[in-house]
């Protein structure tokens, strides 16, 4: 039996052999699991998308707990420990709890093995232990957060979701879902499944219309979360506070606690896809009220201690929001850039993004021990090219955030890379506890 750091050890080796094959090698170990995704026993919640996807899914979970409602959670990266990709009630399953489920999926994985089946992938192993924690843990409804895609994704194995979510799209992972808009929508519209609603943020029509025809073709009724207006009553670097409304609804007095403005449109998705499953779970405004106020995702426009701001923005669409709302909320403070970036992403676009940032002081380019991360120097040299000044390469970036706020003057911004977001978190958490 393996412990729970053996467990993870595990988990995190697979891709150094776990082999992609379709679907077959997931749907095997389901059925040796013996469990049901059927929508028959448990409720499903399915979304797919680019950026949006995390919160929308987390939001969800907050507000049906609030509801009184079981709530399995499965979400992708983590951002300091594995446990947080999966959650009951926005709980993280706890160490123990992860290694008693890895030990039982582990055996199924050398059973199917045995009948000829590869290995699963690290996605699908995590995707299926998490079904597995939630089925028997009897949750009520259990919602899924897509991997990179959408059709060919393992938790695309869901028969009959209650509603299929498609968050914002923007370019991301194109060598894999395809270089324009309408492609990567066509891989995330393959999650939507016959007479099941279907719910789309997009103001791009290309978009729209790729959707719109998958949802003909399924005979799914789709509903648009644009266009949806807002109004801001109070705006801190920590809270919005705000009323809503659409064709489909109308909430005034919402309290978020995040000064990230791109929130109120996964709240509007939400919202829009609350109304689509009314019917199956009855959800009052209280709760609603109540569970957008709790709901805390970390990484995502995080401010800590009043100087440090964490967002993971990693493509082109999400670092435009992130200037917008630097621009709009921060335009007062001097501004330290932390970045690195993965060389498979839209690098120079983020850069481009970030030269619109009004207040952007200095920039420091760093790199973490990981082979796809890019090299500061190509960094420095695009920073160049847009404009930057003051640009430094630290690569011990651990140095930085243990600079805490003594040396750095007005806000750090850490963006560009979650992996980045990720250890920086875990150092600050370090620096905390060592002077306690």
């Amino acid at each position: 039996m393996f412990d729970y750091d053996e467990s993870v050890n595990y988990l995190l080796s697979i891709p150094l052999f776990g082999k992609k094959d379709g679907n077959k090698n997931v749907k095997a170990l389901i059925e040796e699991l013996n469990i049901d995704i059927t929508g028959d026993r448990f409720k499903f919640i399915h979304v797919a998308g680019t950026n949006g996807k995390g919160s929308v899914c987390t939001m969800l979970s907050y507000i049906l707990t609030e509801s009184k409602v079981k709530t399995g959670l499965f979400t992708s990266p983590h951002l300091e420990k594995i446990n947080e990709r999966i959650k009951i009630n926005n709980n993280d399953i706890e160490d123990d709890e992860l290694a008693h489920c890895f030990n039982i999926v582990k055996k199924a994985i050398e059973n199917i093995i045995e009948k000829g089946y590869l290995h699963p992938t690290y996605f699908e192993t995590l995707f299926v232990l998490a079904l597995y924690y939630f089925i028997n843990n009897n949750t009520e409804i259990i919602v899924l957060e897509t991997g990179i895609g959408g059709r060919l994704d393992a938790t695309n194995v869901i028969e009959k979701p209650i509603v299929s979510i498609i968050t914002h799209i923007g370019l991301d992972h194109v060598h894999i879902l395809g270089e324009t808009l309408e492609k990567i929508a066509e891989e995330k519209g393959g999650i939507i499944k016959n007479n099941i609603p279907a719910v789309l943020s997009t103001e791009d029509k290309g978009v729209l219309n790729v959707i719109n025809r998958i949802c003909k073709k399924n005979n799914s009724r789709l509903y648009e979360v644009e266009p949806v207006k807002y109004s801001i009553s109070e705006r801190t670097d920590k809270t919005i506070d705000f009323s809503i409304y659409n064709k489909y609804y109308s909430y005034d007095g919402l309290i978020l606690n995040t000064s990230a403005e791109y929130q109120i449109i996964n709240l509007a998705t939400v919202l829009t896809s609350l109304e689509t499953i009314k019917n199956i779970i009855q959800i009052d405004e209280n709760s609603i009220k109540e569970g957008i106020n709790k709901f805390y995702w970390p990484g995502r426009m995080e401010l800590i201690d009043g100087w440090l701001m964490l967002d993971g923005a990693h493509n082109v669409s999400a670092m435009r929001m992130l200037v917008s709302n630097m621009n709009k909320n921060f335009s007062s403070y001097k501004i330290t850039l932390m970045f690195a970036s993965m060389k498979d992403k839209d690098w120079e676009g983020m850069i481009k993004e970030l030269s619109k940032c009004n207040n952007i002081d200095k920039v420091i380019v760093s790199k973490m021990n990981i082979p796809r991360c890019q090299e500061p120097l190509a960094l420095v040299k695009c920073f160049e090219k847009y404009g930057f000044k003051d640009i430094t390469i630290e690569e011990d970036y651990k140095k930085i955030a243990k600079a805490h706020n003594k040396d750095i003057e007005g806000v750090l911004c850490v963006a560009g890379s979650l992996y980045l977001v990720g250890e920086i978190k875990k150092i600050i958490k370090e620096v905390k506890n060592d002077s306690i």
